[in-house]
This record gives structure tokens, sequence and C-alpha cells, in this order.
């Protein structure tokens, strides 16, 4: 995807204070529970609707439990190639398309958000839907930069894509695709380091190997 502005993205980001543990196991239980407040689709239908409601446990339960849930898509997926190639070569319309056809696969990814809403501020600013991705977008990261600062193996961010590793790079001013790569594949993701000079950035994607 070609580079762009991402300085109009309003993010809050949490450089000081961050857990860098994510209770999987409880997760699990909190999302798959249909008596708990954290049950999946009730998060889902709150996300869809009123992102900003959502407290900071709600949208971790959302965004980690992901892999817990139905919403789930092949690593090759056509609709998400689509939406990064249209909106690469400027087709904001087909974009606009392909980005919500996969949302409805794939409603918690902050990449695929994030230029949809860049995609409708562009195309049509006075869309409710350019508002919602921008709320949208924002609470994902938000949960993301509360969830690590990059600067360690230990401390990664945090993901659940490849796609937003750079993302979160590119908010950050970071070109990480000029940076050395170096992974650590582990059993239930990826540690994934970039270096170039004195700078240096990790994420930890949480991809399932069955995907690749």
């Amino acid at each position: 995807m070609k580079k762009i502005q991402l300085t109009l993205i309003l993010v809050t980001f949490s450089f000081f204070a961050f857990s860098q543990n994510i209770n999987f196991d409880s997760i699990k239980i909190n999302v798959q529970n249909e008596n708990s407040n954290l049950y999946y689709e009730k998060l889902i239908y709150k996300f869809k609707f009123d992102p900003t409601s959502m407290s900071d446990e709600e949208v971790k339960n959302l965004y980690y439990g992901k892999k817990f849930s139905k919403y789930k898509t092949a690593f090759f997926d056509t609709d998400y190639f689509d939406f990064t190639k249209n909106f690469a070569q400027g087709n904001l319309k087909k974009a606009i398309i392909s980005g919500e056809k996969y949302l409805e696969k794939d409603p918690t990814n902050s990449e695929v958000l994030t230029y949809l809403e860049i995609a409708y501020r562009k195309k049509d600013k006075e869309s409710k839907n350019h508002v919602l991705y921008s709320l949208q977008s924002k609470t994902l990261l938000n949960c993301i930069m509360k969830n690590g600062d990059g600067k360690t193996k230990e401390t990664a961010f945090k993901v659940n894509s490849v796609g937003e590793e750079y993302l979160i790079a590119s908010i950050l001013g970071k070109n990480i695709r000029t940076f050395k790569r170096t992974s650590i594949m582990q059993n239930d993701g990826t540690i994934d380091g970039f270096s170039k000079g004195n700078e240096a950035i990790y994420f930890k994607v949480y991809e399932s190997i069955e995907n690749f």
C-alpha cells in the first residue's frame, strides 16, 4: 500500500503505562460465555453501534478475543487484497466496497478500519461510516498502545495481523519497509523485530500458523 499521511488519525497513545501480559485463558472464558458481559457477540454489537461507550476491559477482550470467535479470515483473503490494491491505486469507491465486505468477516481489523476512514474522508466525508470507522479505529489502536510500547521483544506491540504492524509503524513515523526484519516463530504467533541503525520496533503478531 502506498505511503499516505496518517497525521489526522486522532489516537491517544499511552507510552508510559501499559500491560505487558494478556491472559488469553481468561479472555477465552469471557468471550465464549453467553452470560458474561464480555461475551463476544455482545462486544461486537457494542463496537458496531457505540464504540466510544466501551471500557478498556471490553475493548481488550474484543480485540484479543477475536481468536476465540467466529470472525476469522484466511491469510490470503480476496476481499482484503482487493481492498489494499484498490486503495493503493486510488480507486476509493472499489476500495470501500471490498473493505466493507472484508469487515463483515473481520470487524476488528484496525488496519482496514483506518484506511476505510481515510477513503471515506476523501470520497464522502459526510457519510456516517466516516465517523464510525474513525471511532472504531481509534478505539482499537488505543487498546494496542495500552498493551505494549514496541521497545523490546518483551514489551512488543501486540497485534492480530501483519498489516497492523505496518499501520502502527506508519503512525509512529517509521517506514519499516526500509528496516531489517527478524522473526521468531512461537506457538501462538510471531515476534517481529524491525531495526535500522539505532532505531528498533517490535511486534507480537497473534496470527495463527494455520493461516499461512
